[in-house]
C-alpha cells in the first residue's frame, strides 16, 4: 500500500495565521500587548544603543581597544534590523496601514514609503561595506540614520511630519523671506564695511555668514561691523531677526497643538459613538484603546475620557452599565 503524500509543514492557513500574528506585533498593536511591548521596546533600545555606539566609535580611545566588540554589536544589529525589515515587508498586507491594498501592492507601497526607505538604509551601510571600499566616516553618517527608525514607534514624530507637510507652503514662504533678508543684509553690509575692513568683508559671500549669524541672533562675534552705518544696519537686522526666525517656530507650535487636539477630538468622538447605547462592551473598549494607542495617547487619558463619557450618560439619566433610563 502506497504511503500518502506528505503535506508541507506550513499550510497556507498556517502561514496566513503566522503572518497575522507578526502584523499584530509590528503593525497593529505596537504597544498594546505584552509581547508587542517587549519586542518593539527591545528594537527601540537597540536603535538607541546603535546611536551611542556610532558616537563612541568616533573616539579612537574607545574604537581601537573595543573594535571587536563594536563589530560584533554591529553584526547583531544588522541581523535584527534585517529580520525586522523582511518581516515588515512580509506582513504588511495584514497591517492596518496597508491592509486595504493587495498583497504585492501593499508591499511595494511600504518599501518605497518613508519608513520603508529608512529601514532599508538602516542596514544598507553594512552590506555596502562588504562590497565596496567606503570611507568609515561616511558609513557612520549612514548608520546614524537608524535613529529615524524611531518614527515607526512614536506617533508624535508622525504628527510632526504631518504638520510639516500641511504647513509646507507657509514654511516655504517664511523661509524665502528669511533667505531674502539675509542676502539683502549681506549686500548692504558689504557696501558699508568693505572699505573699512576688506579682510573681514572681502565679498558678499563672506558677508552672508555675518548676516545669517546676526539674523538668527547667534552672535559668534568673529566678524563685527566697525563703521557707524554697519552698526546701525546690524541693529536693524537683529531686531528683524527676532520676528523673522521666530515666525516658522510659532507656526509649527500652533499647528502642532491643533493636530494634537484633533486627535483627542477624534478619540472623544469614537468613545461617544461606542457609548451611544450607554454600554461599552469589551469589543468596543478594545477598539477605543487601539485607536488611542494609534494616536499616541496614554492609556490613562483614554480611561479618563471613557469615564467622562459614562458620567455624561449618567447625568443624562442613563445607567452606565445597561444603558437604560434611570
Amino acid at each position: 500500500m502506497a504511503n500518502p503524500i506528505e503535506q508541507p509543514a506550513g499550510t497556507p492557513e498556517e502561514r496566513s495565521a503566522l503572518r497575522q500574528r507578526v502584523a499584530t506585533v509590528l503593525w497593529n498593536d505596537l504597544w498594546l500587548t505584552r509581547r508587542a511591548r517587549w519586542i518593539n521596546g527591545s528594537i527601540v533600545a537597540l536603535i538607541l544603543l546603535n546611536v551611542m555606539a556610532v558616537i563612541a566609535e568616533s573616539d579612537n580611545r574607545l574604537a581601537i581597544p573595543y573594535a571587536t566588540l563594536f563589530r560584533r554589536f554591529e553584526l547583531l544589529s544588522v541581523v535584527v534590523f534585517t529580520l525586522e525589515y523582511l518581516m515588515r515587508i512580509w506582513s504588511c498586507p495584514d497591517g492596518i496601514r496597508y491592509g486595504h491594498l493587495g498583497a504585492w501592492q501593499s508591499r511595494w507601497r511600504f518599501i518605497f514609503s518613508f519608513n520603508g526607505l529608512i529601514d532599508f538604509f538602516a542596514i544598507a551601510p553594512f552590506f555596502l561595506s562588504l562590497l565596496l571600499p567606503v570611507d568609515l566616516r561616511f558609513l557612520r553618517i549612514l548608520r546614524l540614520l537608524r535613529i529615524l527608525k524611531l518614527t515607526t514607534y512614536s506617533d508624535t514624530i508622525g504628527v510632526f511630519a504631518r504638520v510639516l507637510k500641511r504647513e509646507g507652503r507657509a514654511l516655504a514662504a517664511a523661509s524665502l523671506a528669511m533667505v531674502s533678508l539675509v542676502l539683502f543684509a549681506a549686500c548692504l553690509m558689504y557696501m558699508l564695511e568693505n572699505p573699512a575692513q576688506p579682510e573681514a568683508f572681502s565679498s558678499i559671500a563672506q558677508a552672508i555668514w555675518w548676516a545669517a549669524v546676526t539674523l538668527t541672533t547667534v552672535g559668534y562675534g568673529d566678524i563685527t561691523p566697525v563703521t557707524f552705518g554697519g552698526k546701525m544696519l546690524g541693529i536693524v537686522i537683529m531686531v528683524l531677526g527676532v520676528g523673522t526666525v521666530a515666525l516658522p517656530a510659532a507656526m509649527l507650535a500652533a499647528r502642532f497643538g491643533d493636530e494634537i487636539q484633533a486627535q483627542r477630538d477624534e478619540l472623544e468622538a469614537k468613545v461617544a459613538e461606542s457609548l451611544d447605547d450607554g454600554v461599552l462592551d469589551p469589543a468596543e473598549r478594545a477598539a477605543v484603546e487601539k485607536l488611542g494607542a494609534e494616536l499616541g495617547l496614554p492609556a490613562a487619558h483614554v480611561d479618563k475620557m471613557i469615564e467622562l463619557q459614562k458620567q455624561l450618560h449618567v447625568d443624562a439619566g442613563q445607567c452606565p452599565h445597561c444603558g437604560k433610563r434611570l
